[in-house]
């Protein structure tokens, strides 16, 4: 069973180079990759609860698409709640 969290989800933007913005639209926050130009907008959750399903599809499209990670080593996050080595 996997031990992902908002806050893993979060730390997985922040270490693959997205930069969390303030909160928008009273309860979401933006992730900006500088680089690329990517951003994605997730609801700011509480930390410790695990990501709502929507949102983690959203998040492995983009990064699949923008080239920041592919959908395999996302899966394996998701069920492991870290990268792979």
């Amino acid at each position: 069973m996997s031990k992902l969290t908002n806050q893993s989800l979060r730390d997985l933007l922040v270490k693959l180079g997205f930069e969390p913005g303030a909160l928008a639209e009273r309860n979401h926050r933006v992730f900006r990759h500088p680089a690329s130009g990517c951003a994605l907008l997730l609801p700011d959750n509480k930390s410790s609860e695990p990501p709502r399903p929507a949102d983690l599809m959203a998040v492995q499209v983009q990064l699949a698409h923008q080239g920041h990670l592919d959908k395999g080593a996302f899966d394996y996050f998701v069920e492991h709640a870290t990268l792979p080595a």
